[in-house]
C-alpha cells in the first residue's frame, strides 16, 4: 500500500513538473549570435540569431546576452527585461532601417506588467540618414509606449533620421534614466510626452554630437539633464533643450558649444545652474531660470534669464 502511494506520488509530482517545463519553457538568460538560428533554444551552446527570437525564449525579467558582434534586429518588448549588449567578446547593434521603431518598449504581459523595469545596455542602434539614399522610414530608435521605468546606459544612436528615444508614455508616472549615452548626428536625441499622469526622464553624462536638436519636453514632461555636452547641433526651433508648456526642464553642470540655440523656454520652464554656454549663436530663447552660476563667452546672443529665481544655500 505504501509503496503503490509513494509510485502514484512521484509520478504525479513527474507530471507537474514536466506540466510546469512545457508551459514556461523559458530561460532566465538566453544568448544570441550572428551565426545562430532563431529555432535554437537560444542557449549559450545553441544561441538564436535575433533579439525578437529570443524574446520568446527569455522568462520576464530575463535577460538577453550577445555571444559576438553582430547585427540583431528590430525587437519588441512586451516584459521586464534586460537587452545587454556587452562589453567583450560580443557587442550588439541594431541597423534601424525599413522599421518604423529600432526597439518598442510596450510592456502588457507578465506577473510585472504595472511595475515593469526594462534596461537597455550596450547597445548601438545605426540609422542611414549618412546613407547615398537614406530616404523612407523616419526611423526611431527606441520608442517608449508602456513602462514603469526604462534604463538605458551606455548606448550610442547614430545617424537616425527620426527620434534616438521617444518616451510617449502611456504609463502614468512613468521613469526614464539615460546615463552614458552618446547621440551622433540623430534629427532629435531625446522627446518626452505623456498624456498620461506626467513623465520624467533623468539624462545624466551622455553627448549630443551633430544633428538638429538635443531633448526636446514636448507634453507633460519633467527632464533632468546634468553633466552632458551639446555641441553642434543646428536646430533653431527646438534647440538643444526644450520646454513646452505643461513641462519643465532642469539643466546643470553641462556645456554647450557650437550650438544654433542651446536652452528653450517655449511656454514651460527651464532652469539653469553652473552651465558653459561657449561660441553658440543663440544661449537661450524665452527666459530661463538662473542660479547666477552660467558662464557665458562668445555667443552670438546670450539670451534673457531671470536672475536669482533659483535660490542658492
Amino acid at each position: 500500500m505504501l509503496k503503490s502511494k509513494l509510485i502514484r506520488f512521484f509520478s504525479c509530482a513527474f507530471i507537474a513538473a514536466a506540466f510546469a517545463t512545457v508551459a514556461h519553457g523559458q530561460a532566465t538568460r538566453t544568448w544570441v549570435s550572428g551565426v545562430g538560428d532563431d529555432v535554437n533554444p537560444c542557449s549559450r551552446t545553441a544561441p538564436c540569431k535575433t533579439f525578437a527570437g529570443a524574446i520568446s525564449k527569455t522568462a520576464e525579467g530575463g535577460e538577453i546576452d550577445p555571444l559576438d558582434p553582430a547585427g540583431y534586429g528590430a525587437v519588441t518588448i512586451t516584459k521586464a527585461m534586460t537587452l545587454d549588449g556587452g562589453t567583450g567578446s560580443g557587442w550588439a547593434s541594431i541597423l534601424a532601417t525599413g522599421t518604423a521603431n529600432a526597439i518598442n518598449v510596450n510592456i502588457t504581459t507578465g506577473t510585472h506588467v504595472n511595475d515593469a523595469v526594462v534596461i537597455l545596455r550596450n547597445l548601438t542602434i545605426n540609422g542611414t540618414n549618412q546613407a547615398p539614399t537614406a530616404g523612407g522610414v523616419l526611423t526611431n530608435g527606441v520608442n517608449v509606449t508602456k513602462v514603469f521605468k526604462l534604463i538605458i546606459e551606455s548606448c550610442v544612436f547614430e545617424n537616425l533620421l527620426g527620434n534616438g528615444i521617444t518616451q510617449n508614455n502611456l504609463a502614468s508616472n512613468s521613469n526614464t534614466q539615460v546615463t552614458a549615452c552618446y547621440f551622433d548626428n540623430v534629427t532629435t536625441s531625446i522627446l518626452g510626452k505623456t498624456t498620461s499622469g506626467f513623465a520624467v526622464t533623468q539624462v545624466d553624462r551622455c553627448h549630443f554630437n551633430g544633428g538638429t536638436d538635443g531633448i526636446l519636453a514636448s507634453q507633460n514632461a519633467f527632464i533632468n539633464i546634468s553633466n552632458s555636452t551639446f555641441s553642434s547641433l543646428s536646430g533653431s526651433v527646438n534647440g538643444g533643450a526644450r520646454s513646452n508648456a505643461s513641462c519643465q526642464v532642469n539643466v546643470s553642470n553641462s556645456t554647450f558649444h557650437g550650438v544654433a540655440l542651446c536652452v528653450n523656454s517655449a511656454g514651460g520652464n527651464i532652469r539653469i545652474s553652473n552651465n558653459d554656454f561657449f561660441n553658440n549663436t543663440t544661449a537661450i530663447a524665452g527666459t530661463a531660470e538662473t542660479a547666477n552660476n552660467n558662464r557665458f563667452k562668445g555667443n552670438g546672443t546670450d539670451g534673457n534669464v531671470s536672475a536669482g529665481s533659483i535660490v542658492v544655500k
